[in-house]
């Protein structure tokens, strides 16, 4: 009897594995890279403008010796739909919103409810849930350039610059995650922190930039296809910009902009949230055997809040217990005393 020949000896399984590789590379070599034909999004800002869409975008492109490089684009369109495809002719790539990180959602837009918008960005344009939200009063694309000089001059992130402030127990980064989550919810709120872009230098502020011509290149596009270059972030005067976070929230009802927190409020409510950032709180009006009406600023270390909620007739009343593991951190005296 003679023997068949096996068809997978220990070289001929060497030879079949490659023309296996072979066959599935084959049509991926002349396959253009990817960054050739999709422009990746790392930042998304939305506004009207009187009754169109405004979109800015932020895109990274390969620069030179292989450092990123990012450029600003924007547009007005009658639907969000055609303001973003415009946005990506006048790039000559394919939109990508999958790495983008920031999505702000400007003043006149939170009026209506955003929940459209974000419907069509995570489902249509499948934009991540966990991108971050912010709120931005004033002009959407100086927004959009100067967080972007930040992250290229500064290596600043958005998420660095919410938690810049220490003064105040800043709630967590507000994302789309969470803000569907309140939506959904039986109050229907969802919250996000809000940033300030301002020519006034404050105690908390962040200097954009402050040289002429700026670092950050980039084009700005209309619904009709025409490009501006982009540049300096400082105003036509030379005027420098700052950005300023000291912990202002705002709180959404129903997809819409119900009501601003201030800084002391949003420090009140999270000091009842186990969720919240620890932070810091000043003391006012202490006095002992050492100090008279002194300051006391506090570094809260743990916390602990327990909340009952009982009803007076159709009145919620909300018992809490709050357990709080503080450092003193430093005790300012401003008046002089004889204690010591």
């Amino acid at each position: 009897m003679k023997k068949v020949k096996s068809l997978f000896t220990p070289k001929k399984l060497v030879i079949w594995i490659a023309i296996i590789l072979l066959f599935f590379t084959l049509p991926t070599i002349n396959k253009p890279a990817m960054s050739e034909t999709q422009a990746i999004v790392t930042m998304l800002c939305l506004d009207k403008d009187e009754d169109k869409i405004k979109a800015v975008v932020t895109v990274l492109s390969p620069g030179q010796d292989k450092q990123a490089k990012y450029e600003v684009f924007s547009a007005t369109g009658d639907t969000l739909a055609s303001t973003v495809d415009s946005i990506a002719l006048s790039i000559g790539k394919e939109m990508g919103f999958a790495q983008c990180e920031i999505m702000a959602i400007g003043e006149k837009l939170s009026e209506d409810n955003i929940m459209k918008t974000l419907d069509y960005m995570t489902r249509t344009k499948k934009v991540g849930t966990n991108a971050i939200l912010t709120y931005f009063e004033g002009d959407i694309e100086e927004f959009a350039k100067s967080i972007t000089t930040l992250a290229m001059e500064k290596s600043l992130k958005l998420e660095k610059i919410i938690n810049f402030d220490k003064e105040y127990i800043l709630a967590q980064d507000s994302n789309i995650e969470s803000f569907y989550k309140g939506f959904f919810s039986d109050v229907s709120i969802g919250i996000m922190p809000k940033i300030e872009l301002t020519g006034e230098q404050k105690s908390n502020a962040i200097e954009v930039s402050s040289s002429s011509g700026g670092s950050s290149s980039g084009g700005s596009s209309s619904s009709s296809g025409s490009a501006s270059s982009g540049g300096s972030q400082e105003g036509s005067s030379g005027e420098k910009k700052y950005i300023v976070t000291n912990g202002s929230t705002v709180v959404f009802k129903h997809g819409k902009k119900y009501y601003e927190l201030s800084p002391s409020e949003v420090q009140k409510v999270n000091l009842f949230t186990n969720s919240s950032d620890k932070g810091t709180l000043i003391v006012e009006g202490i006095t002992d055997h050492v100090y008279d009406n002194a300051k006391v600023v506090v570094d809260i270390l743990e916390k602990d809040s327990k909340i009952k909620v009982s009803f007076d007739g159709d009145t919620p009343v909300y018992s809490v217990d709050v357990n709080l593991i503080v450092f003193i951190d430093e005790v300012i005296q401003d008046e002089p005393t004889d204690k010591f």
